[in-house]
């Protein structure tokens, strides 16, 4: 049988072997909850494995690999079919790489966790004083005379959940490396060195910052100094979710009040059922969506764990098939979030409306000449992914996996007039995870920047705070 995740992990079938690398990104049959219970399609081609403390191979290259997504490489990497045109700005975006989960089995973890071979580093330095501190990083144990040990699930831990692992800090080294290959030694867009033409923000999660050292590393090698990563405060941050918006919840409860919803529960109901048997995980946090489930297996398969098994029955474990199923059901919550549901414009708006509005403020400043930026890089997750993606209107949404990432480039052409001026014309390319992005409104391969913008200002809400106000 042919299997993309390679021997002991989640197998994908023959039904693989068909589907190109692009095909993976672009499921059939997700609009309908038929996708879910054919078994099978397997992962449809995704990759879900992952050694411990290695990078991720990647193999092959390019096809949708939920431990490490694909990105621009200098391998695949192909110009635009134009004669003549230079880029001038790229707008970058990236979820964090690997990580350890959110979502602990409540019944109780049968693996231990091990992050002994990364250092979460914790200091802070005086701009102008000169003192260097002392580089410490958190050391996790566990006390046993603590009292609530035994009151939260258990796990033999030297983890933060959740935190970035020792896999995906090297995953992002090779990020950092491979867009310096394409844009920086190719293209010559992002600077040899760190200057007032680039910028860099992350969201106030220390896995987005720590990500956005391995993968600044891999691009600037020789660089001695330290970077600013702009943050946004708490409570107005316009990324993950940072600022308040009632209208968030009022929408998403929508969301799930449809029928295409309750249909989704109703075909998986054994499932979860017996999933949350087997794991105490029976509350409405991990039975109303399959987002708790995908996050603790996910975590598992992409640091080289194995799938869990009950705390209290280590022979009852969860099976390849009963992982794959719910993989494909949470690429069809992603797809019904950002791009089916009759809610998906006002929960794009209210989830990532803010962010998508400063995209549109960068990009319309190269339009006017005044960008005064060449290259920003923005490090974030995958609920700000999710409705930029949507914004962009894409054909299918996946979940946006681990290092998951958009490139708009912004090429400038000359155009002769006969008597007048050459004539000046933005172009954007759109990639996702490395492959021109395919939407309903085609292949975002070449298109006027001002089409461009127009597309993405219908998500931009004229008055956020009406909007986050309604219940």
């Amino acid at each position: 049988m042919f299997s993309l995740l390679g021997m002991g992990a989640l197998a994908s079938g023959v039904y693989a072997a068909s589907l190109s690398h692009i095909d993976t990104f672009y499921p059939n049959g997700l609009n309908y909850t038929s996708y879910i219970t054919n078994s099978s399609l397997g992962t449809n081609g995704g990759i879900y494995n992952a050694p411990a403390n290695q990078p991720t191979e990647g193999t092959p290259y390019g096809v949708y690999n939920y431990c490490s997504m694909p990105h621009p490489r200098i391998q695949e990497y192909e110009l635009p079919n134009v004669i003549e045109a230079k880029i001038v700005y790229l707008e970058y975006f990236q979820r964090h790489q690997r990580r350890t989960m959110y979502n602990l089995a409540p019944g109780g973890e049968n693996q231990p966790f091990d992050c002994s071979t990364i250092d979460a580093y914790l200091y802070s330095a005086g701009a102008q004083t000169g003192n260097d501190p002392m580089l410490v990083y958190a050391d996790v144990y566990a006390d046993p005379n603590n009292p609530f040990m035994d009151a939260l699930p258990y796990v033999n831990a030297s983890c933060m959940f959740p935190q970035l692992t020792l896999g995906g800090l090297l995953d992002g080294f090779q990020h950092g490396k491979d867009l310096w290959a394409v844009y920086g030694e190719k293209l010559g867009i992002i600077p040899k060195e760190p200057s007032d033409k680039v910028w860099l923000r992350s969201s106030s999660a220390p896995l987005t910052q720590q990500s956005a050292g391995g993968v600044l590393r891999g691009i600037w090698p020789e660089w001695k100094g330290s970077l600013p990563l702009r943050q946004q405060s708490g409570g107005v941050d316009t990324i993950n979710k940072g600022y308040p918006c009632n209208a968030r919840n009022s929408i998403l409860d929508a969301i799930e009040a449809t029928d295409d919803w309750s249909e989704h529960l109703n075909v998986t109901a054994d499932l979860r059922a017996t999933l949350g048997a087997m794991l105490g995980a029976t509350s409405s946090a991990w039975q109303k969506s399959f987002d708790h489930f995908s996050d603790n297996f996910q975590a598992r398969l992409c640091n080289g764990y194995a799938l869990p098994c009950s705390f209290t029955n280590h022979s009852n474990c969860v099976t390849v098939e009963q992982a794959e199923e719910v993989f494909r059901a949470s690429d069809w919550e992603w797809h019904f979030y950002w791009r089916r549901s009759p809610q998906a414009i006002q929960y794009i708006q209210a989830v990532g409306g803010l962010f998508i509005g400063e995209i549109v403020g960068r990009l319309q400043a190269v339009l006017d000449g005044k960008q005064e930026y060449v290259y920003a890089h923005t490090f974030f997750h995958d609920n700000d992914l999710g409705p930029i993606l949507g914004a962009f209107g894409i054909d299918v949404m996946r979940w946006p996996a681990m290092g998951s990432n958009i490139a708009i480039e912004i090429w400038e052409t000359t155009v002769e007039q006969p008597h007048k001026a050459a004539m000046t014309i933005y172009y954007a390319r759109v990639l996702y995870s490395g492959h021109p992005i395919k939407t309903i409104h085609g292949t975002l391969n070449w298109i006027e920047l001002s089409e461009l913008i127009s597309i993405l200002q219908v998500y931009v809400p004229e008055n956020i705070i009406s909007l986050c106000s309604t219940a």
